[in-house]
Order: structure tokens, then sequence, then C-alpha cells
């Protein structure tokens, strides 16, 4: 039986003792998460360590098997709450120091989403540099009592993508495009029978119209529609995106990934294979072989304490 590991570090010191923790990672979030849960007294004393405990120290997560351990969150506490029980620490990525930044008031006269973001990243800090796919203009853009992750929080909304800083890098690409990692699933073997709510659906059975809408240079209201009527429709207005083409590439983006034959929904598993966001999962079925395939995933939810350890994985558009 395996047994399991983790090294929980705060500023530097290890964590003696743990009740449970849990890391939440989505490609459609913009700061990834991480619930800490210690006992508020050791061996009948308080935790000398737990009073030292502040918001803004850095973290790592590291979980795994006999001693194997791989680290899954490093960011920063943003709180903490004390409780009759225990201390509950609520830390974020590093899109925490964004979060830390008030911006300068300006207003911007038709800038380039990278122009924007360049800006915002020399305000931060100078040294972190820009990888970005998205190269759209503004007609004007007003920066007023905003943190940095305000900006990016907006930003993200308006061309739908996936953002993270990676090292000394922020990154700004669409969704689906990007490759973390690949694991591998049997519904025979090791998915938990506890938890599993996915459904297999056919792209027929996923009608849908999207439609975007935006307003050009002159303030005219432009409008693209993808897919099909005779299901559900979805609008979105883009205050941002001032061409067709603009528009054209997100609602592509959106419809495909919502319309396919495939599965959706979650199931649980262990924390081996090593899964997140991002990931791509070969997903097997060995009485409906049809339905095997490779899917995009969406979010991952990873919780340890004293009952063991367990992913929830929410599996995206089959790729």
């Amino acid at each position: 039986m395996y047994k399991i590991s983790h090294k929980i570090t705060i500023d530097g010191k290890v964590l003696q003792l743990l009740d449970s923790v849990t890391i939440s990672k989505s490609v459609e979030n913009l700061v990834q998460t991480a619930t800490i849960k210690l006992p508020a007294i050791v061996y009948n004393y308080p935790s000398e360590q737990i009073k030292a405990i502040r918001r803004g120290q850095r973290v790592s997560i590291m979980l795994g098997y006999d001693g194997d351990l791989v680290e899954e969150f490093a960011g920063y506490v943003k709180s903490t709450e004390h409780e009759d029980t225990g201390m509950v620490i609520t830390c974020e990525d590093d899109m925490y120091l964004f979060n830390e930044i008030l911006l300068q008031d300006k207003v911007y006269e038709q800038p380039s989403v990278k122009t924007l973001l360049k800006e915002l990243l020399r305000q931060v800090d100078k040294s972190y540099k820009l990888d970005c796919d998205y190269d759209f203009s503004y007609d004007k853009f007003t920066i007023q009592t905003a943190t940095a992750l305000d900006v990016l929080k907006l930003i993200q909304q308006e061309c739908q993508c996936g953002m993270y800083v990676l090292g000394d890098t922020l990154h700004v690409h669409p969704v689906y495009t990007e490759h973390f990692g690949d694991a591998n699933y049997n519904l025979s073997a090791n998915v938990q029978a506890d938890g599993f709510s996915l459904s297999y659906k056919d792209a027929a059975e996923r009608r849908l119209k999207v439609i975007a809408k935006g307003k050009d240079a002159t303030g005219k209201e432009i409008e693209v529609t993808e897919g099909e009527a005779g299901g559900d429709t979805e609008n979105f207005t883009y205050n941002g995106i001032t061409t067709k083409a603009q528009l054209s590439t997100i609602a592509k983006e959106i419809y495909s990934r919502k319309c396919y034959s495939g599965y959706e929904g979650t199931f649980q598993a262990w924390l081996q294979p090593y899964c997140s966001a991002g990931f791509s999962v070969n997903l097997s079925n060995e009485i409906e072989a049809e339905r095997s395939g490779t899917y995009f995933v969406k979010s991952v939810e990873t919780s340890v304490s004293a009952s063991g350890g367990v992913r929830k994985i929410e599996l995206g558009k089959r790729l």
C-alpha cells in the first residue's frame, strides 16, 4: 500500500503537521489557489510555527507517495484565518504579486494589447518578459485606481485566453493551444468509482450558436456568428475588439471548445499519475472502446488529508 507523503514549506520552514491541503488549478482562472489547514494545538501547546505565518510569505507544496514528491503548487500566503480547530491558510500562485501593485492612472489611445501588457509588466517588475499570441488593439484603454491583476482580468475576459506566469514570463495564449503534459487513465483501472460524473455526447447533440459582438473604430456595432441554430445560443460582447476578424477568431474558439463528440464532466483518481490543468488525458474505456480518446484537462482539484489523496479532474474538449 502506498503511503501519502507531503512537504509544505512557508517562508522556508517545513510545516510539521497538517490537517489537509487542497489545490485548485483551472485554465479558465487567472489565479490558481491552495488552501492549507493546520491544527491549532501541538502536544497540548499552541504551535509557534502557526503564529509566525504571515501574508506574503513564499509557499511550496509538494505531494506524492512514499517520499516520491512532486511540487504541486508554488506561490504566496494571501490570508490566514484562525479557527477553534486550527488555522486556514489561503494561498495564491505568482499572480498574487500582480494584485499588490497599483498601476499609474492613465488613458491610452489606440494601444495594442501587447503594448498594454508590456507597460503593466514594467510597473510590476522590469525583469518580467511577455509571450503573447494576441495582437489586437483597443480604441481607448483607461486605467484608474486599478491593480495589475484587475487589468489582466479585463484583458483575459476580452480575448477568452489562458494567462499565467511561468518563471519570469507572462504567457498569454489561446486556451486549447497549450500542452503541459500527458496522463493515462483507464475507466476500469485507475479511476475511482466515487466521484465519477462523466457523460458522453455526440457533436450533433451539442447544437450551439455563438454570437460575438464588438464595435469598430468608428463606434459602429459589429457582429460575428459561429455554429448553427436549433440549440443553445450564447452571446458575448467585447468592448476592446474592433474588427470582425478578431471576433471571428474568438467565436470559433468558443464554439470548438463546446461542440465535439466525447465525454464531459469530472472523474476522480489518485495522486499518481500526476495530472494538472492544461494536460492531455488519454482516457480508455474497455467496454465502449469507440469512446476512448484524448481530452484536454480544463481543471484539477487535488486534495490530501488523513483519508488519502484525490484528484478531481474536469475534462474539456476532445482533442
